[in-house]
C-alpha cells in the first residue's frame, strides 16, 4: 500500500472547490433583484439665426424689335458705352420665369419646415419650463 499523500489530497480538494464555485456561478449566495432604471437625457439643440436676406441687384429688360433698333442702339450705346445683348425666345422667356417660379417655390417650402421644426423645439423647452 502506498503511503497517504497530503499535499496531493489539498490540491484535490481546491480543484474539486473550485469547480463547484465555477459551476454554479455563485448560485450558493443567491438571486439578486435585477433593477432596470430609465433616465432620460434632454438634449439641447440650439436653434441657429437665420441667415441673412437675398440683395437682388436691378435688372432692366429692353424689348427690341426690327422697328425700334436703331434706336435702341444710339441710345443704349450712349448710356452703357458698350453694345452687347442677350437675347431670349419667348418660349425661354417663359421658361426662365418657370424656373424662378421653382425657385421661389422650393425656398418657401424650406423655410415652412425650418419654422416648423424650431416651433416643435422651442415649444418642448417652454413646457418645460
Amino acid at each position: 500500500m502506498k503511503p497517504f499523500n497530503s499535499a496531493l489530497f489539498t490540491v484535490g480538494w481546491v480543484i474539486l472547490i473550485s469547480v463547484a464555485l465555477f459551476t454554479t456561478s455563485c448560485s450558493l449566495i443567491g438571486p439578486r433583484e435585477v433593477v432596470v432604471q430609465t433616465e432620460y437625457v434632454e438634449r439641447v439643440i440650439p436653434i441657429q439665426t437665420r441667415p441673412r436676406g437675398i440683395t437682388t441687384y436691378p435688372i432692366n429688360f429692353f424689348a427690341v424689335t426690327e422697328e425700334n433698333f436703331e434706336e435702341f442702339r444710339a441710345t443704349f450705346e450712349d448710356e452703357y458705352s458698350d453694345f452687347v445683348f442677350f437675347a431670349l425666345s419667348v418660349p425661354d422667356y417663359e421658361n426662365l420665369s418657370l424656373n424662378m417660379a421653382e425657385i421661389r417655390r422650393f425656398i418657401e417650402q424650406q423655410t415652412t419646415l425650418i419654422v416648423y421644426y424650431e416651433d416643435s423645439i422651442s415649444t418642448e423647452e417652454t413646457e418645460d419650463e
